[in-house]
């Protein structure tokens, strides 16, 4: 039994469609489509072949593929007010994936609300390499304070 939710969020981040889990799976697209439609309980029947072509394809354990998202409660609250505020993003996934996919104006948020260190321990490096491209998405104040610690880490050193 494969989680559609998960599924639909792994495929997301890498940019795949249904027709695009078909051909990894080995299988047809309306097959997929099925599995998506005909999911009880947020859950679809894979055959273990199939599920293994998405592991691989996907980078992810069966395991990941088979149980639903960590349910984060209150704290899922408050990180949808701190990054969805003006509702840029539908909810936390699709922020996740734009952030995944190094989208400038989610990984401005991210370093907005978290700073650039905890942003870049969450979505990688690219979070110092790309704040030039992000930061005119940053507010005037607060984009000011992260260009100075930005220049800060870029000092040439001497040894």
């Amino acid at each position: 039994m494969i989680n559609i939710k998960t599924l639909k969020i792994a495929a997301a981040a890498q940019g795949l469609n249904q027709s695009d889990l078909a051909r990894l799976a080995g299988t047809s697209r309306q097959a997929v489509s099925l599995w998506f439609k005909s999911a009880r309980n947020g859950f679809a029947d894979v055959q273990s072949s199939r599920l293994m072509n998405l592991c691989k394809a996907l980078k992810v354990t069966a395991e990941d593929l088979t149980q639903p998202l960590p349910d984060m409660g209150e704290q899922r609250r408050l990180t949808q007010t701190a990054l969805l505020w003006d509702r840029l993003y539908p909810d936390l996934e699709s922020f996740a994936v734009a952030a995944c996919r190094r989208e400038l104006q989610a990984l401005a948020r991210l370093v907005e609300v978290y700073g650039l260190y905890a942003a870049a321990k969450a979505a990688g490096r690219s979070v110092w390499s790309l704040f030039p491209d992000y930061q005119r998405f940053l507010p005037p104040g607060r984009r000011q304070n992260l260009e100075r610690l930005w220049l800060l880490r870029n000092l040439p050193t001497t040894a």
